[in-house]
């Protein structure tokens, strides 16, 4: 097939689960044998000269990037609370994109335009217009659920404007869903809950995934004690996680077994981290690899208490025989069973007291590493995900 992929911003460097999740959707179009075309914003925040931009990437696409500044404005905001439409779509709206995407439509036949979340809806109508290949959304996450749950846990009078904005982008993803011909799912939740608006013959799974190495045994020494926590720190569900768990999860967890180390790393990493003076505490900043980062670390923290979508942090790390301890929010669409591939703990006592019992056991600890990684290739290998969900198709 002839695909046009179409993304918010340019998927590199992997260093993001948001990069890694648009970048694994077309590595897998590509080795399944699909020409594909990716369009995509090459926006101020994520900017790369086109000559720094990786082989890795060029190599599986026609790549055509378009610059465009999405910063936040103060008076874009309110324009947009006023006329009551979501400003996080709006800063999408882009007439040098618009026109490059004309062009590229009015050039090529395509049988598939594969859309990269709600942040095109406005592109929708132009698209239909112009070919008769079908539209899938790619539902990374349902963005409005993003926002509800940040509301819930801010405090008043934030919390007031984070439900407007969670109702306008509700308002304009539905809509946006609506005028697609299918939405992909990233898991088994969001599929049902956008089945409500579109109908079960509208939504199909394709989960997230990523390339695994075949028949892979980590030997790298592990930190004896070491725990780690991993994520871009641009994302506010990301800085409201580990907030958290310094402020509440840490403490319980250094005054009963002192000889435990965290390491927090992540992109865009705030200054005040590196301020925060606490016994174990290591902060990391920006890595140059994920994976170096957590393969010589025991333990994962994922403490997230907002956000939506899979955590693509979470598999990599259990493709790197990391034993895990979240949410269930963070592991929500995983297929994981707690005490079997996962810890699940929901409050401070409890994820303290599995972190701490987990050290202090490493026959639990080593076989928790074991159960990740083969949950890990028995469910979620990219290029099976996406043939599977294409067959269906």
């Amino acid at each position: 097939m002839k695909i046009l992929q179409l993304s918010y911003r340019l998927p590199f460097p992997l260093k993001d689960g948001g990069a890694i999740g648009i970048f694994n959707l077309t590595k897998a179009y590509h080795e399944l044998g699909h020409d594909v075309t990716l369009l995509t914003f090459n926006t101020k925040k994520h900017f790369i000269p086109e000559n720094n931009i990786s082989k890795e990437l060029t190599s599986i696409c026609n790549l055509i990037t378009v610059f465009h500044d999405t910063s936040l404005s103060p008076i874009g905001a309110f324009f947009n609370l006023i006329i009551n439409k979501s400003y996080h779509i709006s800063r999408f709206k882009s007439k040098p994109f618009e026109l490059k995407l004309i062009e590229i439509l009015s050039k090529n036949t395509f049988d598939l335009i594969h859309v990269d979340g709600p942040f095109f809806a406005s592109y929708i109508d132009l698209i239909q217009a112009r070919t008769k290949a079908k539209i899938i959304i790619r539902a990374h996450n349902v963005e409005h659920f993003i926002w509800q749950k940040l509301a819930l846990n801010t405090a008043f009078p934030k919390n007031i404007y984070l439900n407007i904005l969670a109702k306008q982008m509700k308002n304009e993803e539905i809509e946006c869903w609506k005028k697609a011909d299918l939405i992909a799912a990233i898991n088994q939740n969001e599929l049902h809950y956008i089945a409500q608006f579109v109908g079960n013959e509208k939504v199909k799974m394709l989960a997230a995934g990523i390339f695994l190495k075949p028949n892979y045994i980590s030997t790298t020494p592990r930190i004896q004690s070491s725990c780690f926590y991993i994520g871009s720190m641009e994302w506010m569900p990301n800085k409201e996680a580990v907030d958290w768990f310094l402020k509440d999860v840490w403490p319980l967890v250094i005054s009963k077994n002192p000889s435990i180390t965290f390491y927090l790393a992540g992109r865009n990493m705030p200054q005040k981290y590196f301020d925060i003076k606490l016994n174990g505490v290591k902060v990391i900043g920006e890595v140059e690899s994920a994976e170096t980062f957590m393969k010589d670390k025991q333990l994962m923290v994922v403490p997230l208490k907002s956000g939506g979508g899979v955590r693509i942090k979470i598999l990599e790390a259990m493709a790197e025989s990391n034993a895990i301890v979240a949410t269930d929010l963070a592991a929500d669409g995983l297929h994981t069973v707690h005490q079997k591939n996962i810890i699940i703990a929901n409050n401070a006592t409890e994820m303290a007291d599995r972190i701490i019992e987990l050290m202090d056991n490493q026959n639990s600890l080593q076989q928790l590493r074991t159960e990740a990684r083969q949950h890990a290739e028995l469910n979620f290998d990219q290029k099976k995900l996406m043939q599977s969900f294409l067959n269906e198709l």
